[in-house]
């Protein structure tokens, strides 16, 4: 075997040599590959500090005991109540930004409960993708209220835990907001607060698979992939099968980032077998599309319009609006590489349509740059026209809503190269790829080509 053996699949023989298939094999490449057998090594010395911690078994206990002790059960009682209590103070205030403003929830003692701090941080992460400034307000909200309670009425640990709930919920929302550097901070302190938990290993966990995630956007591909890694290894000890998905599904991500695509296809699929077995179809609905964006930049295309149809089935099932529409965008790019440029064209007019009904203006401009490339890569003078005026209307669409920064410095650099005559397919292409990365969110400012 020349190719190295995933995580996955090294983890797998590490809970159990004897029954794993292929275990011969796999000792051989083992004792020849030091890439591997260093990998091996490292989730060896990962699973001897997990059981080395003190309070394992305790978090274990916390997580799966079916018959606590009584003074865990009475606190169980104590926070079912709150809870309800939460539910019947917060319901009127949290469906208007002003009016949670208003209230100054944070000066009631009424509020000061564990069952507040809770709700407060559920109704955060259910407002972070539509309203994601009152989201953090929320968050806030809950982060000065753990910071309030009764070390007299509840536990040092329960305490603890609520506080770096709150302050991750806070770097999570920060993170929807593209304020990357802020939510590591939050999650930073999350991260302390957690520390002293009976539960710390798994709360870390949380942490760190966000950690991740934000270094994926700052494009810190190397820490990104130790963050998902660590996260992943403590999911599966607990059991967590959805959450240890998702983090592979990160982890793969950026072995993409990294082009190493045969890889990142290979966990994908590897992972497959088990969203089918825990029946979450958004996330094999995401699996296909991501394995589909492997082939097609392997030149797989046939494979790769398989998967996006398998990807595009489920999510039109489950009513996932934008997904839907991303899919069929891909689908468009897809006809576009082989050949059939009509469909693919139509495809993805009708893909900008739709993302500027839903008023997703950022994601229209990226499918505009794709139209635009494609036009201008026929060679044909109408085509060029129609590219150059189409990428001089997302620069006036941008404009008009008062946007400024490296965003438009880069539209306005493409449209004066159309202006000259010298816009090429690869320079639309450098446009749209700075674009994809949130230049404005980021401050990565614009540099032209290097050929240019």
């Amino acid at each position: 075997m020349n190719a190295h053996y995933d995580e996955l699949t090294l983890q797998e023989y590490l809970d159990d040599p004897e029954s794993f298939e292929g275990r011969a094999v796999l000792e051989t490449h083992l004792a020849l590959c030091r890439t591997c057998s260093l990998l091996l090594e490292e989730l060896r010395a990962f699973e001897a500090t997990l059981s080395r911690e003190t309070k394992w078994e305790l978090a274990s206990a916390a997580v799966h005991d079916q018959n606590p002790p009584p003074e865990i059960r009475a606190l169980a009682e104590l926070l079912a109540g709150e809870d309800l209590d939460a539910a019947v103070m917060l319901s009127p205030l949290l469906g208007s930004p002003a009016s949670f403003r208003r209230a100054n929830i944070t000066a009631m003692p009424l509020m000061r409960t564990a069952g507040i701090v809770r709700r407060l941080c559920r109704e955060s992460r259910a407002l972070r993708e539509r309203q994601p400034m009152h989201a953090l307000v929320v968050a806030d909200a809950a982060i000065a209220l753990a910071d309030q309670l009764s070390h007299a009425r509840y536990p040092q640990t329960l305490l603890d835990e609520l506080r770096g709930d709150a302050w991750l919920e806070r770097a999570n929302v920060l993170r929807y907001l593209g304020r990357h550097e802020e939510a590591l901070d939050a999650a930073d302190i999350a991260a302390r607060a957690f520390a002293q938990s009976p539960v710390a290993a798994y709360s870390t966990a949380l942490v760190n698979y966000l950690r991740g995630v934000i270094y994926v956007e700052l494009e810190r591909l190397p820490e990104a992939l130790r963050f998902v890694r660590r996260a992943a290894r403590v999911f599966r000890e607990f059991g967590e099968e959805e959450r240890f998905v998702h983090a592979k599904i990160v982890e793969a991500t950026v072995l993409f980032d990294q082009n190493r695509v045969r890889e990142a296809r290979d966990l994908f699929l590897s992972l497959v077998r088990i969203a089918k077995n825990i029946g979450e179809a958004p996330t094999l609905a995401r699996l296909y599309n991501n394995v589909a964006n492997c082939q097609l930049r392997l030149h797989e295309l046939e494979s790769a319009e398989v998967y996006y149809a398998r990807a595009l089935s489920l999510y039109e099932a489950l009513g996932l609006e934008t997904e839907r529409i991303r899919t069929r965008w891909n689908i468009g790019c897809l006809r576009i590489a082989t050949g059939d440029l009509g469909d693919g064209l139509a495809r993805l007019r009708e893909a900008r349509r739709e993302f500027e009904q839903l008023g997703l203006r950022s994601d229209a401009a990226l499918v505009t740059l794709d139209i635009a490339e494609a036009l201008l890569a026929t060679g044909e003078a109408a085509a060029a026209r129609e590219a150059a005026e189409l990428c001089s209307a997302i620069l006036e669409s941008f404009a008009s809503v008062g946007m400024t920064g490296h965003a438009l410095t880069a539209l306005a650099f493409l449209r004066e190269a159309f202006a000259t005559g010298s816009a090429t397919p690869s320079l639309v292409r450098h446009v749209r790829h700075y674009l994809e990365t949130r230049p404005d969110q980021t401050g990565v400012p614009f540099l032209p080509p290097s050929h240019l």
